[in-house]
């Protein structure tokens, strides 16, 4: 399985141009988490003026996370936060709650981990192997009985 990806965008939207000045506003949140077989990556992003600050509620273990803060022209700050789980197969079907602490107001946005595709390609090309298999052997009977008729 190549991987699945899933993106939730809480737009909260800075009431401004690019050009100007932020004055302090309700934060931009995007929180996407991309799952493949060996690795889990849950990314919550936020920016505001003044900074927010990302925390996490999880369950699991064998999780690290990593932050990064970027200031921006505008005076916004962008804050990402990186879950990297390690044993992704125990985190499908939980919920992942990003919590953003802005002016002294919490937020929390809720993500369901999600496995994605139910079926595998060397899986797929089985069942498809089979069932040509299936059709070839049906037409080889039909036809050899149709024949022994034809003979009678």
């Amino acid at each position: 399985m190549k991987g699945v990806t899933c993106v939730s965008t809480i737009s909260l939207v800075l009431g401004r141009s690019q050009g100007q000045p932020a004055s302090p506003s309700m934060p931009t949140v995007f929180l996407h988490y991309k799952y493949s077989e060996d690795h889990l990556n849950i990314t919550c992003s936020a920016t505001a003026r003044p900074a927010p600050m990302i925390s996490w509620k999880v369950r699991g273990s064998g999780i690290e996370n990593s932050t990064e803060i970027v200031s921006n022209p505008n005076g916004t700050t962008s804050v990402t936060s990186i879950l990297q789980v390690k044993d992704p197969k125990k985190q499908v079907g939980k919920e992942v709650i990003c919590q953003v602490l802005h002016l002294g107001t919490v937020t929390y946005f809720r993500q369901s981990v999600s496995k994605g595709y139910w079926f595998s390609v060397p899986l797929l090309l089985s069942i498809v192997s089979l069932v040509i298999l299936l059709v070839l052997i049906s037409i080889l009977l039909y036809w050899k009985r149709h024949r022994n008729q034809d003979r009678a």
